[in-house]
């Protein structure tokens, strides 16, 4: 027995030492999971003020297009009806405002890119979210199959083989006891067999041989 019992206690410890060490890795890949999480919404934040200037600056260039347009129309009812001066300052006006527009515009190409380029590094980074996820999860499985083995294991290693060997024996030889029991029991309480014995009583040989002999002299019955 002794030598079985240092066969498990090494076996026992260098599996808890291999449970130790899958478990610091899930540890530290759990607190990389909450940081690349934080980073994540980072970037999502990110994208939700780039969406945000991207809107605005659309908006600037809505309203520049339509003061151009405004400044424009005025400039004509102005010098249809004469007025030169007022025709002069709704083109200068029309004038500034195009070139607004025009960095606007160009702004706003920009911003767009910006804005396209931070939305495919996010989406890059879900991706890799999602593996990381499947990841963890394929270790943490790992990490309970080897504990169950561990516990089963320890289990297997503890049985008394011999006491259930012998058990196995012992309830074996009852079922086979009350089998007989109930055999001899039907053998001799079935009307059949209680009426005709198997078996000659030795002190009616002679008698029965008489019998015998006349039964075997009479004609056969028809």
């Amino acid at each position: 027995m002794g030598i079985f019992k240092r066969v498990k206690d090494v076996f026992l410890a260098e599996t808890n030492e291999l449970i130790d060490k899958c478990e610091k890795p899930l540890n530290m890949v759990n607190q990389y999971m909450r940081e690349f999480s934080v980073e994540l919404e980072k970037g999502q934040r990110a994208l939700a003020r780039q969406l945000f200037i991207e809107k605005r600056q659309a908006a600037m260039i809505a309203h520049a297009e339509t003061v151009v347009e405004k400044r424009d129309r005025q400039a004509r009812l102005a010098v249809a009806q004469g007025e030169d001066q007022i025709a002069k300052l709704a083109l200068q006006e029309k004038l500034m405002q195009e070139k607004k527009l025009a960095v606007y515009r160009e702004q706003y190409a920009t911003i767009q890119e910006q804005t396209k380029v931070l939305e495919e590094r996010i989406a890059q980074l879900q991706v890799q979210s999602e593996e990381y996820n499947h990841r963890r999860l394929l270790l943490e499985s790992r990490v309970n199959v080897a504990s169950s083995l561990k516990e089963l294991n320890r289990s297997v290693v503890s049985f008394q083989t011999d006491g259930i060997v012998r058990g196995f024996a012992r309830a074996e030889e009852r079922v086979l006891m009350i089998e007989a029991e109930l055999e001899a029991i039907n053998r001799f309480n079935t009307p059949a067999k209680r009426s005709a014995p198997q078996y000659l009583d030795p002190t009616l040989t002679s008698e029965i041989e008489a019998s015998l002999a006349e039964l075997k002299q009479q004609p056969a019955a028809e």
